[in-house]
């Protein structure tokens, strides 16, 4: 027998202990268990290359907020009452609008990735040794990006928003207790209707009518293999009907009779409790597709491998191998293009190092902009290209390198590192393992900080200045979002493989650095990113170039048409 309080939420002196209250109770429990659960899981896999981009810190602030708030109006109707109105009011205030606010920061992350990862299809990389960050507020402001702008943005106006709280509770009697010649329980029911509760849902309001759809509008064109575009858009459209049914539940009579049952707050809930899940939620499914894809296609390529082993062509894929991952095996010089062992089975061979190896030697511009439209992974493949330029340099070097060649072959490795390693001045620093990141640290380290503290000339690592950098060469991409097939993005890489003649017009800086071995670490040699690259082609085979042979599979044209 069910049996509900015929009162409802009457403000009465006992709390509302009946089955709907048990209802409310138990879903407020069993929610949390279930969104901490995922809490627990992001926080403890946060180093995972798919939830590094994320910002997971903040997620976690904005779903606190937004669950602390949640859980007092899904106990409203339990409690009866017994809650002060003032403390209502403070997290009303508070809470909410600072849940949405970071939960609007969060949001943003998607434009800011896909925006920073054209950048990077553009060519658009900061040099090390650009000329010195100007001290004023305006210089300061202009080096922000956007994303770090709109954070600004956000922290004044919620700002703004204490401030405009602590005014209305300082010059509001009713908020205050004071609620003349009436019962308390009366008291506390006027407390709760007034003007003074609208700004507390301004943050709401602005989110899903104007900012939530203004964002829509900005990432219309972002075709993710994240998921990020759906879990921003079902946010949005889910936090749309929430604050004008609130409004009309506190200030029309006709929702007298609902709001004993259903308190009106509650119709916030479902919008709130919509935008926790896919911000905790849609990342761990992100990251269980990638694992399971690493899973899959390593079997792939081990089934490969055995294959190839008892293959009498298999000696056409070179002799030279080394391991990144187990019985995974990178072929160092493989002839694809002209001698492509004939097996039935050749969606096996597409999903091998041996053909990503080819890919990057070859034409890596696809990979690249599917990289960076889609799986947000630029600079990955950014890294792999100038590794295999700056190889190419050091094996057109003679042996030993004289010091000046040396030097520059340096000089160019810090450059590499700096925009691709350095967790502070890589604007995405590629995801490779401690010990990896900490020897190459323990080499370019000193020379980064050398070369940030003089007033050195803005010189960007392709350049003509860069002494083994060819002529560049402007390379139309075609982007990969449908209905746009031929706009066409056009970027600077060098197209030459054989680095030229160092001109001796060199700038005097270099030329000093260069007759100053003592910089440079006896150590360093042509295989200082061998580890490093390893570890990102196996990232990128196992991930990124595993994405983009099912996309090609999927698209009119066949895998094979789309292959270099």
């Amino acid at each position: 027998m069910v049996h509900i309080n015929p009162l409802g939420r009457n403000w009465g002196l006992l709390v509302n202990w009946d089955d709907l209250g048990k209802i409310y109770a138990g879903l407020a429990i069993s929610w949390t268990v279930i969104l901490y659960s995922g809490v627990a899981w992001l926080v403890t896999h946060r180093n995972h290359p798919y939830l590094k981009m994320r910002n997971i810190p903040l997620a976690v602030a904005a779903t606190s907020f937004l669950h602390l708030y949640l859980v007092k109006i899904m106990l409203a109707y339990t409690i009866n009452g017994h809650f002060l109105c003032s403390v209502e009011f403070w997290i009303m205030s508070i809470y909410l609008p600072f849940g949405i606010a970071l939960f609007q920061a969060n949001q943003v992350q998607l434009l800011s990735i896909s925006i920073q990862q054209r950048k990077l299809l553009d060519g658009d990389r900061m040099s090390i040794r650009g000329p010195p960050r100007g001290w004023g507020l305006w210089s300061r402001w202009s080096s922000l990006s956007a994303l770090k702008k709109t954070y600004v943005f956000i922290g004044i106006g919620m700002l703004l928003q204490v401030v405009v709280t602590a005014a209305i509770f300082g010059t509001n009697r009713k908020l205050q207790g004071h609620w003349g010649k009436i019962p308390e329980a009366q008291g506390q029911a006027v407390c709760r209707k007034g003007p003074e509760w609208v700004p507390s849902a301004f943050w709401q309001m602005f989110w899903s009518c104007v900012y939530g759809p203004y964002l829509l509008y900005k990432i219309r064109n972002v075709r993710d293999t994240h998921q990020w575009r759906l879990q921003t858009i079902l946010c949005v459209i889910s936090g749309i009907p929430g604050s004008p049914i609130w409004l009309a539940s506190v200030f029309s009579p006709r929702f007298k009779p609902i709001n004993r049952y259903f308190v009106p707050p509650m119709w916030l809930a479902p919008g709130i409790t919509v935008m926790q899940a896919c911000t905790i939620f849609f990342p761990i499914y992100s990251t269980y597709h990638s694992i399971h894809l690493s899973k899959t296609t390593l079997s792939f390529i081990r089934s490969w491998e055995e294959r190839s082993r008892w293959s009498p062509d298999s000696t056409t894929l070179g002799s030279t191998s080394t391991h990144t991952h187990s019985t995974l095996t990178i072929h160092q010089k493989p002839s694809f293009r002209t001698e492509k062992p004939q097996y039935r089975d050749n969606e096996m061979y597409e999903m091998t190092i041996t053909a990503l190896e080819n890919a990057i030697a070859t034409n890596p511009l696809p990979l690249l902009q599917f990289a960076a439209t889609k799986d947000f992974t630029a600079e990955n493949i950014i890294f792999l290209i100038q590794v295999r330029d700056w190889k190419t340099s050091w094996a057109a070097t003679p042996s030993p390198p004289a010091p000046l060649s040396r030097a520059l072959l340096f000089n160019k490795a810090v450059e590499i590192y700096a925009q691709s390693v350095h967790e502070k001045l890589a604007m995405f620093p590629i995801n490779i393992e401690g010990g990896i990141r900490t020897r190459l640290d323990a080499t370019f380290e000193p020379a980064v900080k050398n070369l940030m503290e003089g007033n050195w000339e803005t010189i960007d690592p392709y350049n003509e200045i860069t002494p083994f950098a060819g002529d560049e060469g402007e390379m139309p991409l075609s982007p990969m979002r449908p209905g746009n097939p031929g706009n066409q993005m056009r970027t600077s890489w060098p197209l030459s493989s054989a680095p030229p003649t160092p001109k001796s017009t060199l700038s005097s800086e270099v030329a000093e650095f260069g007759r100053n071995m003592d910089g440079i670490p006896r150590e360093f040699d042509e295989k200082v990113f061998d580890a490093a690259e390893k570890s990102i082609k196996y990232l990128v085979v196992t991930n990124t170039w595993r994405k983009m042979i099912n996309e090609m599979r999927g698209s009119p044209r066949t895998s094979h048409e789309s292959m270099p």
